[in-house]
């Protein structure tokens, strides 16, 4: 069974739904200011023109900065899959298919439909908007930025990658043992600075708007939460490096911290971030061989966190990455939108469209990608 993170200290996570006791809660380490930070922090301490201008003019400027363009969900959420735009213009790719799997939610109590593809182009592509900004427009005044970080949070998507960017400083000392949970080694700065999860200590210090307020996390509407196939390569020594003098039970534990981490994905807070309308999740973990191995994450920690998702959200577009990837390859061929909605299994794994569904709004998507096979699972077959 694969080993879960504590949420309180009554055992409980935010459905009430019973869990395994397990070691103290984690505590936040204190984060280092990352590079946006300290921008931000400088140009706030930078004396700024007193510039009054009229609203209308103020929005044509805005309008001017903002820069606009699309990508597609699935180069988004899985880009190192790349399935928008294939390294190999052979087709080589059929010993290595891409399967899509798109589900439609019904309106007004019919049914929904369910489409299965393998393959990947043309009118396939789902394109999210991305915006950005001039940084010269954060400069004009306070308003001018707070209006400029809302547009971007709420017009566009915000792309958050895990990345083994968070050694703890005591990692060789044997206060490390004491709580190691207090440590999210692979989550990525950058994901824990903004976004609101539900392992971690309630009043943990989240970004907010450059006036103070609201947290970034209020205003997002589109998410991207990928894992790159590179962190499956992350161990303890890779991370601690050679010629640290450090106990084989720190290593040990750092490894078993960084196992927990790969589910980052899933523990995401969807109660506090209610404006969300699309949302992509990388979970290539759950299917990958490293998961077999390590117990990274269980088929019943994601069924909760879904029903966690379901219970809040009412998105109109959700994609997932991996859940029936690798070794748990399904086909849907047999199935129809009304035996889809109805069954709790497919060959003996979850039906993963029955129970993300409910987290979709009538006439809201579920899309699932999965591959075969990709360049990790050939590395993990030869080394094993």
């Amino acid at each position: 069974m694969a080993r879960e993170r504590v949420l309180n200290a009554q055992g409980k996570d935010r459905g009430g739904l019973e869990s395994e006791p397990k070691s103290p809660k984690r505590k936040l380490d204190t984060p280092e200011e990352n590079p946006e930070e300290k921008k931000m922090r400088m140009m706030e301490a930078k004396p700024t023109a007193n510039i009054s201008l009229p609203p209308e003019i103020l929005s044509k400027v805005l309008s001017k900065t903002l820069h606009s363009r699309t990508r597609c969900a699935l180069d988004l959420l899985v880009p190192d899959w790349e399935i928008c735009e294939p390294s190999d213009p052979f087709p080589a790719n059929t010993l290595d298919p891409t399967r899509v799997v798109t589900y439609t939610r019904g309106t007004g109590g019919k049914f929904g439909s369910l489409l299965t593809s393998l393959e990947h182009g043309g009118d396939d592509h789902i394109f999210l908007p991305l915006k950005s900004f001039d940084d010269r427009t954060l400069a004009i005044n306070k308003f001018c930025r707070d209006e400029v970080f809302r547009a971007c949070l709420l017009e566009g998507t915000q792309v958050f990658e895990l990345a083994a960017d968070d050694l703890p400083h005591n990692v060789a000392e044997e206060s490390f043992l004491k709580d190691p949970e207090a440590a999210f080694p692979i989550r990525g700065k950058h994901s824990r600075a903004i976004l609101p999860y539900d392992d971690e200590l309630p009043g943990t210090d989240k970004r907010t708007m450059p006036s103070g307020s609201p947290f970034l996390f209020k205003l997002l509407r589109h998410i991207v939460v990928r894992s790159p196939l590179t962190l499956l390569y992350v161990r303890a020594c890779t991370m601690v490096g050679r010629g640290v003098q450090i106990d084989n039970a720190n290593l040990e534990a750092l490894d078993w911290i960084i196992d927990l981490d790969r589910g980052s994905p899933i523990w995401l807070s969807w109660s506090k971030m209610p404006m969300l309308e699309s949302v992509l999740l990388d979970l290539r973990i759950y299917s990958h061989d490293l998961n077999t191995q390590r117990k990274c994450i269980g088929k019943g920690e994601i069924i909760r966190r879904a029903q966690e998702m379901g219970r809040w959200l009412q998105l109109k577009l959700l994609v997932i990455a991996g859940l029936k990837s690798y070794s748990f390859d399904t086909s849907y061929e047999t199935y129809s939108a009304e035996l889809i909605e109805e069954v709790d299994e497919i060959d003996g794994e979850p039906n993963w469209i029955k129970i993300f569904s409910p987290a979709l709004r009538p006439g809201g998507r579920l899309i699932l990608v999965d591959k075969l096979t990709d360049r990790t699972t050939k590395f993990f077959f030869l080394n094993r």
